[in-house]
């Protein structure tokens, strides 16, 4: 059985640079899932996106989402997300400090002005989740001393060992 994280924990695990799946639902009822970039910042989760997409229209239609962010390297650990989000106008500076969190400096500058352009498909807007409860798992303790050491070890060499 996982651990579940503290709720410092989780926090620290959401201030990280992981792509987050965002699950919001479709017009028929069915799940729409979209991999997106985001910022936690005081206990919501901010996220951008075309004020035409898919998921922003879904938003407006339905506000009920799930956030799940996981670690993609043993030992696993995830947060899901369940609560509203909002549709707001998007915050001066969030797409910046968005693509420094994923890109660094350097390249998060380079996005904006290269790749940010051939993405975006219209006015941008900010998405905002507050999350209403919360899921989390961390199989850190089920994964033996040896295979931590291992695991920690594998993350300094060369992908290829």
């Amino acid at each position: 059985m996982p651990k579940r994280l503290s709720r410092r924990e989780q926090e620290q695990f959401l201030k990280g640079r992981r792509v987050a799946v965002l699950g919001t639902i479709a017009e028929d009822g069915q799940p729409v899932l979209t991999p997106i970039w985001y910022l936690y910042r005081e206990g919501r989760i901010l996220m951008r996106t075309s004020a035409d997409s898919v998921k922003a229209k879904n938003i407006q239609r339905e506000p009920r989402v799930s956030l799940c962010v996981q670690d993609e390297r043993p030992p696993y650990r995830s947060v899901t997300l369940y609560g509203k989000a909002a549709i707001e106008p998007d915050e001066p500076g969030l797409a910046a400090a968005i693509a420094r969190h994923y890109l660094g400096a350097v390249a998060g500058a380079a996005y904006l002005r290269v790749a940010a352009e051939a993405v975006q498909q219209g006015p941008e807007v900010m998405l905002v989740l507050t999350p209403e409860r919360a899921l989390t798992q961390d199989f850190s303790l089920e994964t033996p001393l040896f295979g931590r050491l291992w695991l920690q070890l594998k993350r300094l060499l060369p992908p290829w060992l």
